[in-house]
């Protein structure tokens, strides 16, 4: 069984992230691991998500279970992911949906919405470090733009990683839904 850590880093050139986005570093760490970066700005685009694409399907042939946590990844990073592995025709789409089919995804925002009235707003990284009283990624995804345009990669890194370690945090507190309750105020 394999548990990991996954999140997308990506240039938008608008206000808000689209699906048009470039993905420039996925960030992968299996729990007791070493973080994996793989860097666009190191290679390119296709051969980075190509990278990935094959780390997820020879897991999935090596391990009886893949489970893969993230934050926000079941309406941003997996959608965006699936999208450019299509457009670069890095294989057919359904042999990639059947792939992330396989794939147990947790999206720990998701999980978190019974306990915020089923809103979105107020389930941040920040505002969620701070309920549980973890340490937020550094910098805000806000700030990726700036550092990508203008070659400042380690910065990048440096949220990428801290973004793990966020995951990893939030995830261990999840466990207990006495945390959960307590972060929310939710009495039980």
């Amino acid at each position: 069984m394999v548990i990991a850590y996954f999140d997308l880093e990506t240039y938008s050139i608008g206000k808000e992230p689209t699906f048009k986005d470039k993905i420039i570093l996925v960030c992968y760490k299996e729990t007791n691991g070493r973080p994996i970066l793989l860097r666009e700005w190191t290679s390119d685009e296709k051969r980075v998500i190509s990278k990935f694409y094959d780390l997820l399907k020879t897991k999935i042939k090596t391990e009886k279970t893949v489970t893969m946590i993230g934050f926000n990844i079941l309406r941003f990073d997996v959608p965006l992911l699936s999208c450019r592995l299509h457009r670069y025709k890095v294989d057919k789409l359904h042999n990639i949906l059947e792939i992330f089919r396989k794939i147990y995804w947790r999206d720990l925002r998701q999980c978190l919405l019974p306990f915020n009235k089923y809103r979105f707003k107020g389930l941040g990284a920040e505002e969620i470090a701070k309920k549980f009283d973890i340490d937020p990624p550094k910098h805000s995804n806000k700030e990726i733009k700036e550092f990508y345009r203008n070659g400042m990669y380690d910065k990048i890194e440096e949220h990428a990683v801290s973004d793990l370690k966020f995951l990893s945090d939030l995830s261990w507190k999840m466990r207990d839904l006495r945390n959960i309750a307590e972060a929310f105020s939710v009495r039980m």
